[in-house]
């Protein structure tokens, strides 16, 4: 949670968040399926129920679950998942809390997109991409997409152009150097996902 205040405090327009599945069917904010690596638990997400997972960590440091996120934290909300399991129960949540205009939902599991799609034709949806070439205008545009979200490598001025001429955003994952933040800037993408807001902000002259 410390975080995303963080990272609002410091100018950014939109936060990105992880989304995994309890056993017991509840949304925690969490990128790994495990919490081997941060948290020194040997145990699988969906293998806990919330209580379980919740109680990992003490004091501010600690596993969130999305209701608690979003209720917290006011701007816009890059949802990203990889699996279809937690559709349902976060388009729940963020619906209930009235959310789901300033929520884009991404992932480059192309069925769960269309899954969730079938469930929310209103859902604002992003196209994570990882693949060299063109933008995919044809699945962009079954999807309903709104935005195409490639590996900032694969970032040029004429991929971007395409994209903005087929009428799709551009963000790009996850940009942390200098240089390349201004390159992909350069490219003219939309929106830069980063670890280094206070540097993306002092490149924008708006720190």
């Amino acid at each position: 949670m410390a975080a995303f205040v963080s990272a609002v405090d410091a100018g950014a327009d939109m936060v990105e968040l992880d989304l995994r599945r309890t056993r017991d069917g509840q949304i925690v904010v969490l990128h790994d399926a495990t919490l081997s690596r941060l948290w020194g638990v040997d145990r699988a997400v969906d293998s806990m129920d919330l209580s379980e997972v919740v109680a990992v960590g003490s004091g501010g440091l600690s596993i969130p679950t999305l209701e608690r996120v979003v209720e917290a934290v006011d701007v816009e909300l890059m949802v990203d998942f990889t699996r279809a399991d937690v559709v349902n129960g976060a388009l729940e949540v963020i619906g209930r809390a009235g959310a789901l205009h300033r929520s884009l939902f991404v992932t480059g599991n192309v069925d769960a997109l269309f899954v969730l799609r079938r469930s929310a034709p209103e859902a604002r949806i992003g196209l994570t991409w990882n693949d060299d070439g063109p933008p995919p205008i044809r699945l962009l545009g079954d999807l309903g997409a709104e935005y195409w979200n490639p590996n900032f490598g694969l970032v040029t001025a004429e991929r971007v152009q395409v994209a903005h001429e087929a009428g799709y955003r551009v963000s790009t994952w996850t940009v942390d150097d200098r240089e390349d933040m201004a390159r992909v800037i350069g490219a003219g993408v939309d929106g830069v996902v980063t670890n280094q807001i206070v540097r993306l902000m002092g490149l924008l002259g708006r720190s």
